[in-house]
């Protein structure tokens, strides 16, 4: 069985350039800034396993369950989004 554990985070306050960990995969969590009866958007970025940038759909008020690699610039609209991003490791619980 494996657990992914959040080890490290942040916000995500700039996306003129993108945003990236050096490679290490991350996941996010989207906040609105003001209410919504949304419960997910789009995101463009690039998974684990994915050669090109595409959308991504992602639930507003929970992490997401992508392995997230580089969010591309001005991926999401952060005057309408807070974006935190937490990354860990894989524990094997044998």
């Amino acid at each position: 069985m494996y657990s992914l554990r959040i080890l490290s985070k942040g916000k995500v306050t700039d996306l003129s350039n993108g945003f990236a960990l050096g490679g290490v995969p991350f996941t996010i969590f989207v906040r609105p800034k003001e209410v919504t009866m949304e419960t997910s958007t789009l995101l463009k970025c690039k998974l684990i396993c994915d050669k090109e940038f595409s959308m991504f759909p992602v639930p507003i008020g929970d992490w997401t369950p992508g392995a997230i690699t580089v969010i591309s610039p001005n991926g999401i609209d952060l005057s309408v989004y807070d974006v935190y991003w937490g990354a860990g490791e894989t524990l094997n619980n044998l």
